[in-house]
């Protein structure tokens, strides 16, 4: 189909979905196309000048007679209000993507999402976390959840971060999760803004795997800091990360060696429903770099499992 078949078609979508004459520019040049299904494309955040801040996802359906995609309307014109991404909390989407029910006060799962696989080893409410088919490195089947008893063969969200935000926020919608508008926005920015290459900060292969590549000294110094620009780790888990036991037998030594992903993870956003809550060391200004050398410092503590 050509592309100037396509603008005015899209145009004339927004003409019959606003209900008024057209009286603004459209610009598609920022919008994803995705196929919806086998004769169906779907374009996610086409942006209008006549409203500013709202942009649009639709279908386009193959007509066999005409040979052109046509858009589906009224019922595929969706609008999305992309003004409040600017002020979604990247944080707070950080905890969500961890355990969304902790933060946003909804009822806790009990079955298995109906989006889990089959084949996956994983049950009840732990199938209805981001993390667990997408990974804490978020690659999902690409990384370290490859194999072994989170393996699920769904890919992660790292190159979801290059979809536009309208696009990301129609996928989160689809999860049928118990989210609000905020929690889709906050999730939404957390995986456009905040996603780290996890292989630069924690060796993926070889005789070093799951080693974290920061600075020791100054991990420990940040690690026990407990002011400004501190991690103030040790006020909750103690000097040998020892004072806190996660699932009542692990340190900080233990879970930082064992899954250096998920400590790095947490480090940065959070425990979602620790008492007290746990600081994020990215409220705290602290750099992926610093972020990284409190991994590496935790990673010498003490092993408490047995």
């Amino acid at each position: 189909m050509k592309m100037k078949a396509f603008f005015v078609m899209v145009l004339g979508m927004l003409v019959i979905s606003g209900g008024g004459a057209f009286a603004g520019v459209l610009d598609w040049s920022k919008s994803d196309v995705s196929p919806a299904d086998a004769d169906t494309i779907r374009v996610f955040g086409l942006i209008y000048s006549g409203t500013p801040g709202i942009t649009y996802n639709l279908d386009f359906k193959f007509n066999e007679t005409t040979l052109k995609f046509e858009p589906v309307l009224p019922t595929s014109v969706v609008t999305i209000n992309e003004s409040k991404l600017a002020t979604a909390d990247a944080v707070r989407g950080g905890v969500l993507y961890d355990k969304w029910w902790k933060i946003n006060g909804q009822a806790e799962p009990t079955s298995n999402h109906p989006f889990y696989p089959s084949t996956g080893k994983q049950s009840g409410k732990d199938t209805w976390r981001c993390k667990e088919c997408h990974g804490w490195d978020y690659k999902g089947k690409d990384g370290a959840y490859v194999s072994g008893s989170h393996y699920t063969g769904i890919k992660g969200v790292y190159e979801a971060r290059n979809m536009n935000a309208a696009h990301l926020f129609a996928i989160i919608t689809k999860h049928n999760l118990s989210l609000s508008e905020q929690d889709i926005w906050d999730l939404t920015r957390f995986i456009k803004e905040s996603l780290v290459e996890m292989d630069k900060y924690v060796i993926f292969n070889g005789t070093q795997k799951k080693s974290a590549t920061g600075d020791v000294t100054k991990g420990k110094t940040l690690y026990e800091n407990t002011g400004t620009g501190g991690g103030q780790c040790i006020m909750c888990h103690g000097a040998d990360g020892t004072a806190i036991k996660f699932d009542g037998t692990e340190g900080v030594g233990d879970v930082a060696n064992d899954n250096p992903w998920e400590t790095l993870q947490k480090i940065r956003f959070g425990h979602p429903g620790s008492s007290p809550t746990m600081p994020s060391a990215v409220n705290n200004g602290l750099s992926i770099t610093d972020q990284n050398d409190i991994l590496t410092y935790g990673q010498t503590l003490p092993k408490i499992a047995p």
